[in-house]
């Protein structure tokens, strides 16, 4: 009895097999084998079967999942001279080395630049500090009296904050002192 499938249905299996075969060649692996004989011969097989049972304990299993394949890049294809590869080599090298030394010298600089912000903006504090001081030393010297309540509470206030003032500009040269 010949029966025919519905179109839907036909269409349904096509359909399937066309998205099984896309994913296809994401499935395709092959596996080998190597292993030594007694005799020191190396030996490949992508059969387990086909290894002796005495060499089974030192297979190496290599696989190889096939890639859509590109074309060799025309530099690497034509190039067979071991002393060009040398070369090739050194130049990596020598470039390596020359970014290597790029980056130590522009982490060098970044830090001196720090230092040198650090430096500038501890040196301005001592100057506002400093500038703080000398209007005291003149509000003290404004002080008429030194007998009168008011005027000795206001310049031991006075000599309080040049005291402390002075404190902080000692430990910020200090600090700018250490900077190297």
């Amino acid at each position: 009895m010949n029966r025919v499938l519905h179109p839907c249905a036909m269409a349904s299996f096509f359909l399937l097999l066309g998205l099984a075969s896309l994913a296809w060649p994401s499935w395709i692996e092959a596996a080998f084998y190597r292993y030594t004989d007694r005799n020191g011969v190396v030996h490949f097989t992508d059969r387990f079967e086909s290894i002796p049972p005495e060499y089974r304990n030192q297979i190496k299993e290599y696989k190889e999942i096939k890639q859509p394949e590109t074309s060799p890049a025309p530099e690497k294809a034509e190039q067979k001279d071991p002393e060009a590869a040398e070369r090739e080599r050194q130049l990596r090298e020598a470039e390596e080395k020359k970014k290597e030394a790029e980056a130590k010298a522009a982490q060098e600089k970044a830090a001196q630049e720090e230092k040198l912000r650090i430096r500038q903006e501890k040196e301005k504090r001592i100057a506002d500090l400093q500038e703080q001081v000398t209007v005291r030393q003149k509000e003290q010297r404004s002080l008429r009296t030194n007998w009168m309540v008011y005027d000795r509470i206001r310049l031991a206030q006075l000599n309080q904050e040049i005291a402390d003032l002075e404190k902080q500009i000692t430990a910020l040269q200090k600090e700018l002192s250490e900077i190297p």
